[in-house]
């Protein structure tokens, strides 16, 4: 049967302790969207090259920092997550929403941090002309 894949990209601009926060936040929100879902959902983070467009946007609404603040500590991290289930588990709501919880969950994280400015930007997509089936039997040739 076909899967419905739904990739939802997260960029933050944070120091490498927020990071830990924002991803610990983030796997929080996502464990809670799937309670009681069959979904098989995978994350991972990776940082983002300085001269990537993504960086630069991020960067430029990070207010400016005071003087001998460790600012140059914090970098662009993207992370991924991708979720496969049926097209019913996956709609275009559950999505929205997902994001939504994503969005307000790492604001309410940015009140409790030093600085209290998480920049952070989101992208999702959806695909569902992929046959996953993993029960096949595979064939050795």
């Amino acid at each position: 049967m076909p899967k419905r894949i739904s990739d939802v990209s997260l960029h933050v601009y944070v120091t490498p302790e927020t990071l830990e926060r924002v991803v610990d936040t983030v796997r929080e929100v996502v464990d809670d969207h799937l309670t009681d879902r069959d979904v098989f959902a995978w994350r991972f983070t990776l940082p983002v090259d300085a001269d990537d467009p993504a960086h630069a946007a991020l960067e430029s609404r990070c207010p400016a920092d005071p003087p001998g603040d460790r600012s140059d500590r914090r970098g662009t991290y993207e992370i991924a997550l991708s979720l496969v289930g049926a097209p019913d588990q996956l709609t275009d709501d559950h999505m929205a929403a997902l994001e939504r919880q994503l969005l307000q969950r790492i604001s309410g994280l940015a009140r409790t941090e030093p600085g209290s400015d998480i920049p952070i930007s989101i992208r999702a997509s959806q695909r569902t002309d992929v046959d996953l089936d993993i029960d096949r039997d595979l064939e050795l040739l």
